[in-house]
């Protein structure tokens, strides 16, 4: 016998509202909580000697970090995420969980160094910028082919424009200012170029005056 499918509940927003009334009546509510406050009640009094323990360390790291300590509750909260990721996680599941909530806080503006800090207080190693920039396809490879091939088009856009230019160039011959005057509207772009020891291009940027 083929049984029949059942047809899909369109829930409305009257219809959520009256399954929520439902679920927090008083007698119903009054039995789950009998159930389940022993259980939370054990859960709960763990959490609060670690929530002591990482107030702490966040505090006592924040001190050599001067104006930082006025953001604890920041960094307090980026702790509490790598604590409860120790509590569900281990191994390479939580070295990912725990670099991704190193990068968000990092995006947020909190201090890199202070962030890794704390994680390594915690037990966890954040990972070096190799292993993080490979994981979003920006390898260090990646990023000097690309500065090298940037440097390229601003060498040769600069070449073929019809504007009068300025090359300064640093001891060993590397190009590290280029002064750029546009005939016609008179702007005037300026590319400045930074290597590293080996002389290899590491960082292009322009400004305009």
């Amino acid at each position: 016998m083929v049984r029949k499918k059942k047809g899909k509940v369109r829930r409305t927003p009257s219809g959520r509202l009256t399954l929520w009334d439902r679920k927090m009546n008083a007698q119903v509510y009054q039995i789950y909580l009998e159930k389940t406050k022993p259980i939370a009640l054990k859960d709960v009094a763990t959490y609060q000697v670690a929530h002591e323990d990482l107030v702490r360390t966040v505090k006592l790291t924040l001190m050599s970090y001067g104006s930082e300590y006025s953001r604890t509750y920041g960094y307090l909260s980026f702790a509490e995420k790598i604590w409860h990721a120790k509590q569900r996680f281990t191994s390479k599941t939580l070295q990912l969980e725990a670099d991704a909530q190193f990068l968000y806080w990092l995006y947020l503006g909190y201090n890199e160094n202070i962030l890794r800090e704390i994680a390594k207080k915690l037990g966890v190693e954040i990972s070096d910028w190799n292993i993080l920039l490979e994981r979003i396809g920006l390898s260090e490879e990646v990023i000097y082919r690309g500065t090298k091939r940037a440097l390229a088009e601003t060498l040769h856009g600069i070449e073929v424009n019809i504007a009068e230019k300025t090359i300064e160039y640093d001891e060993e011959g590397n190009p590290v200012k280029i002064i750029a005057v546009d005939k016609v509207t008179g702007k005037t772009k300026i590319t400045h170029i930074e290597y590293d020891a080996e002389g290899n291009p590491v960082k292009i940027w322009e400004e305009w005056v």
